[in-house]
């Protein structure tokens, strides 16, 4: 007990500190269990594709998957709105054309879907005047179209891989790709359509309140009282001899805490001595202890971490289902 109570006195506190992302709401007792709620932040986003209908730079929302990808926008729009714990730092909107066409065109394409969706999202949701905005474009985007390429089961699809990878032009790249007629059909119908387009990315800070409870250290056994040793009655001339009692019951090592008000005498290399151990080796106890206490305290970090991530995956899974109950 003495030694459980240097470890504290040495790290300042008896409870483990906090994450540096969380903060302390309250702590009490239930049975055995210490129970503290802490708001633990996190960064996070939210990413959304609408498509774009080919040679065009107007936003249809009945396109492909862009009602439903347009109804989660608003659902997490109107989540910020109501969530005080929610904070959007930026915003990203890339405008994308498929690789074929002019090369000119299809910069001027990808830049004006951009602009389109910007202009969207500013009508419905002020989102320029509230966040930091910001607008690219990517034209005839190779990369995307490899990636689908490649896990698709077309015909000649080495064939088509070998011709993405090539060094050449676009245009170039292009007109052998039309020059497979089959292979370029199915470009045409699965792999071309996804890559008009425009991505948006939200950056947003969010906070969960999460409880944590640990199981408390039970307290140590308190010794019992020295019995009172009765002297017996002497005369003057019978040397009085101290009474020593004798626990047998003690199986481990005994420390015995100096007395700060008591000077001890150099002991030896250890330093100070009290009773059989030095102060050095006390002071060993204390660094064990409080080594366990930042252990401990590590781990309820990252408990923390986890309840926190596990919740907000909680609460989109929740939020998408509720949208599709209300449809």
């Amino acid at each position: 007990m003495c030694a459980a109570a240097g470890a504290s006195a040495q790290t300042g506190s008896a409870a483990p500190a906090s994450a540096p992302d969380s903060v302390l709401l309250s702590e009490s007792t239930d049975g055995n269990y210490l129970v503290r709620k802490y708001i633990v932040n996190r960064v996070d986003d939210n990413g959304y594709s609408i498509r774009y209908q080919i040679n065009m730079s107007r936003l249809v929302s009945t396109l492909a998957d862009n009602s439903q990808e347009l109804s989660d926008l608003n659902g997490f729009v109107e989540s910020v709105m109501n969530d005080t714990l929610m904070r959007v730092k930026s915003v990203q909107i890339t405008g994308y054309s498929s690789p074929d066409g002019p090369v000119k065109f299809n910069e001027t394409l990808a830049r004006n879907r951009a602009a389109d969706f910007r202009n969207y999202v500013d009508r419905k949701y002020g989102f320029s005047k509230k966040y930091k905005v910001s607008v690219s474009s990517v034209a005839e985007d190779w990369e995307m179209c490899r990636a689908l390429v490649d896990r698709s089961n077309m015909a000649d699809r080495q064939a088509v891989l070998r011709v993405i990878d090539g060094g050449g032009a676009p245009e170039a790249k292009e007109q052998e790709l039309k020059a497979m007629p089959a292979a370029w059909e199915y470009m045409k119908e699965h792999i071309l359509p996804p890559l008009r387009r425009v991505e948006m990315t939200v950056n947003y800070d969010a906070a969960s309140i999460v409880e944590l409870r640990t199981m408390m250290r039970r307290p140590e056994p308190q010794p019992e009282p020295e019995p009172q040793c009765e002297q017996p009655q002497r005369n003057d001339c019978e040397e009085y001899v101290p009474c020593e009692v004798i626990d047998e019951s003690i199986t481990g090592i005994i420390v015995e805490m100096p007395d700060p008000n008591v000077d001890f005498e150099p002991g030896g290399r250890g330093g100070y001595r009290s009773g059989n151990h030095t102060v050095a080796e006390t002071k060993r106890m204390y660094v064990r202890e409080a080594r366990a206490d930042r252990k401990a305290a590590k781990q309820e970090a990252r408990e923390l971490r986890k309840l926190a991530k596990k919740e907000a995956k909680a609460a989109k899974k929740a939020e998408k289902a509720a949208r599709k109950a209300m449809k």
